[in-house]
């Protein structure tokens, strides 16, 4: 078995990971921000450090053989100038985005995908086997409603009628480990585009949060200023200038539901209101 480093653990994405990996017999070592980091299996030894600092990106590779990597701001600039420092990292587990694919946004360039485009090209310019990861939006993304949810059963969004195909973070993190449990060669070089079994708009998003949580859920359309505005108070100023056109964007996109994960763990998807039935607690 392994020793592998995951980051991202500490957010939606991967939070699954370490005891997934954990079960399945492999040392964990999970990168995070802080000590203590809410959330981590205390099986996982938990190192601190940034993914935008080449030095604690290092020290966090230490006896590593694989890693678990989440696309950081600087779009991979310092794990690529750490890894290309060690020997013997034997194989890298990409989470980019779906976004990237140029047929389905025509090379729409943004910051807020820009960032898995360079990550993906310097992740693969390192002479380590890859694989990458593509998820669309996951379920978790509803999360950012639970505030307004708790205090006032509310919901505020911008376009009620944009629709994906949300993945359940728990399948995201069922995937990676089915990659590192398996050789190298099984996957070196694969590319999965990750999403959830149905495609659900934000309306019906908020349908099914208030039947899953037995209460009336008020939805509140935004104007596109009140968004900038609400976007502003936790975002920085180029996300905030590309959010709302990408979303537009999306609305002009017909979302794809790819069988990648059924083929993958040999079942199916778990759709957004089985996420919602795990996850319920989290909006109380």
């Amino acid at each position: 078995m392994s020793r592998i480093l995951v980051t991202g653990a500490t957010g939606n994405a991967a939070r699954h990971l370490p005891a997934k990996l954990l079960d399945s017999g492999h040392a964990v070592r999970v990168l995070a921000h802080i000590r203590p980091a809410d959330g981590i299996d205390p099986r996982a030894e938990t190192v601190v450090g940034d993914l935008t600092d080449a030095g604690s990106i290092g020290d966090a590779l230490a006896d590593v053989d694989e890693v678990f990597l989440l696309t950081a701001d600087d779009g991979a600039a310092a794990f690529a100038k750490a890894a290309a420092a060690r020997t013997g990292l034997r194989r890298v587990v990409l989470l980019s985005s779906k976004a990237v694919v140029n047929n389905e946004f025509d090379g729409f360039d943004n910051p807020i995908y820009r960032k898995h485009i360079l990550a993906e090209r310097r992740i693969a310019e390192l002479a380590v086997p890859t694989t990458m990861l593509r998820p669309g939006g996951l379920a978790s993304n509803a999360l950012r409603w639970a505030p307004t949810i708790r205090a006032h059963n509310r919901v505020q969004a911008l376009f009620p009628e944009l629709a994906a195909p949300l993945l359940d973070p728990e399948d995201l993190a069922a995937v990676a480990a089915v990659v590192f449990d398996s050789s190298v060669d099984a996957h070196r070089g694969k590319t999965y585009t990750l999403t959830g079994p149905e495609i659900v708009t934000v309306a019906e998003q908020v349908r099914i949060l208030a039947e899953v949580l037995g209460r009336s859920i008020e939805f509140v359309q935004l104007t596109e200023d009140e968004a900038r505005e609400i976007l502003s108070r936790t975002q920085p100023p180029e996300f905030v200038r590309n959010y709302i056109p990408v979303q537009r964007r999306y609305l002009t996109i017909t979302p794809t539901v790819h069988d990648t994960v059924t083929t993958l763990l040999g079942r199916p998807a778990r759709s957004f209101r089985e996420w919602v039935h795990a996850n319920a607690t989290r909006f109380n």
